[in-house]
């Protein structure tokens, strides 16, 4: 992939108010008309959809993804549980994990929707630290050097088919998170049918959980647990640092 050529293409959609679906691309100009058709048709409904285009002037190359491991459970509850104690493990305060699955379940933001992007907190005082408590934070400008090479390979993982439409974006960007500086993430789906979600830091990968809400409920998004003494740094990687990740 020539990196002088490159784009950052975004997606964003929300419905009734509500934000329900957002993706990344970075990819060459030649193949933006058929990405920006996939994308636009990857919300199953929206009254409103924003497109963004972007040449990129450099992009930094990582050469592996956070290692993938996967923990079924039989009840919400154990699930929540099992989240907790890996963000504990991470450097997570339990009241703060607490907190943030709380947050999660109610709608992150002042009114208690979705958040267009992450929440981001204090991993041992609690403390919100987004600038702006509706949109939170996204992580943008983040792909796979070849994300059909890294489907192909989880499949030979035994990974199933069904979650090749989310699993590839929601490593690639857990990996960039954990780059940039973001101490642990928690993360579940607001699509009312998908009930798993994830933690992620540098010490445990990426780590799928189900479930992590009810089936049917809407609510979802993304915890980031940050240093307040880093946070303008990290927001930066989070924001402006393209990336793209090279293997599994």
């Amino acid at each position: 992939m020539n990196s002088k050529e490159l784009y950052s293409v975004r997606m964003r959609a929300s419905f009734l108010g509500q934000h329900i679906s957002g993706a990344e691309r970075i990819l060459q100009k030649e193949d933006i008309p058929k990405v920006l058709l996939e994308l636009y048709k990857r919300p199953p409904k929206f009254d409103e959809l924003v497109l963004t285009i972007e040449k990129l002037s450099s992009v930094k190359v990582i050469e592996k993804a956070l290692s993938i491991y996967s923990y079924d459970f039989k009840s919400l509850e154990d699930a929540r549980k099992f989240a907790i104690e890996l963000l504990e493990k991470s450097g997570v305060s339990q009241s703060c994990a607490k907190f943030a699955i709380e947050l999660l379940s109610r709608g992150a933001s002042p009114d208690f929707k979705n958040m267009r992007g992450a929440a981001l907190i204090d991993p041992q005082s609690c403390e919100r630290l987004e600038k702006d408590p509706f949109r939170g934070v996204r992580t943008v400008k983040v792909d796979w050097l070849s994300r059909s090479e890294i489907k192909k390979t989880l499949l030979k993982r035994s990974i199933k088919r069904e979650y090749l439409k989310r699993l590839p974006d929601a490593l690639a960007l857990a990996t960039k998170n954990i780059h940039c500086g973001v101490l642990a993430e928690l993360c579940w789906s607001d699509d009312p049918e998908y009930e798993t979600g994830y933690v992620a830091s540098p010490l445990l990968g990426y780590v799928r959980i189900k479930p992590m809400k009810q089936k049917g409920d809407p609510k979802g998004g993304r915890v980031y647990f940050v240093s307040k003494e880093k946070l303008e740094d990290i927001i930066s990687c989070l924001e402006k640092l393209p990336i793209l990740i090279k293997s599994l």
